[in-house]
């Protein structure tokens, strides 16, 4: 493969990226949300167990100079409260407080309610072949 048909896929995918992202941002939006502050609540969420910011950071497979300071902004906001590990301070636990409980299944939702009319437009066979290539992508970047 060429240099710009490699060029091309990248910019495919940067762009269906940005499209999703924007729609993720639509739909966070009126909790005062944004898309990607709203994947961070949605995995504590899910990990409710494994909240240490370290934790975090590698399901996101972003770095604490990424993740600390978008905590932060949340528990500000209250949708977080961080708290300190007693026997080693350098280890931080992140919950999701009730403020924030309350909307999670209302955003999965919505999300899922929002991106709904852009899968219904695919039929079976489009969506074989776009499972086949990002599957093959996958792979191949791993």
């Amino acid at each position: 493969m060429d240099k710009l048909e490699r060029e091309k896929i990248i910019s495919m995918l940067k762009d269906v990226s940005l499209k999703f992202e924007a729609l993720r941002d639509a739909v966070c939006a009126p909790y005062g949300l944004s898309s990607t502050q709203a994947i961070l609540i949605l995995d504590i969420y899910h990990n409710p167990k494994h909240n240490k910011v370290t934790d975090i950071c590698k399901r996101l497979n972003k770095s604490t100079n990424t993740i600390s300071p978008l905590i932060n902004r949340l528990c500000e906001k209250g949708f977080l409260k961080k708290t300190q590990d007693e026997s080693d301070n350098r280890i931080f636990y992140v919950d999701l407080t009730e403020k924030s409980k309350s909307i999670t299944d209302k955003i999965s939702i919505d999300i899922e309610d929002y991106t709904a009319p852009v899968f219904e437009q695919l039929t079976e066979d489009d969506i074989k072949t776009i499972k086949k290539g990002i599957t093959l992508l996958s792979k191949v970047v791993e």
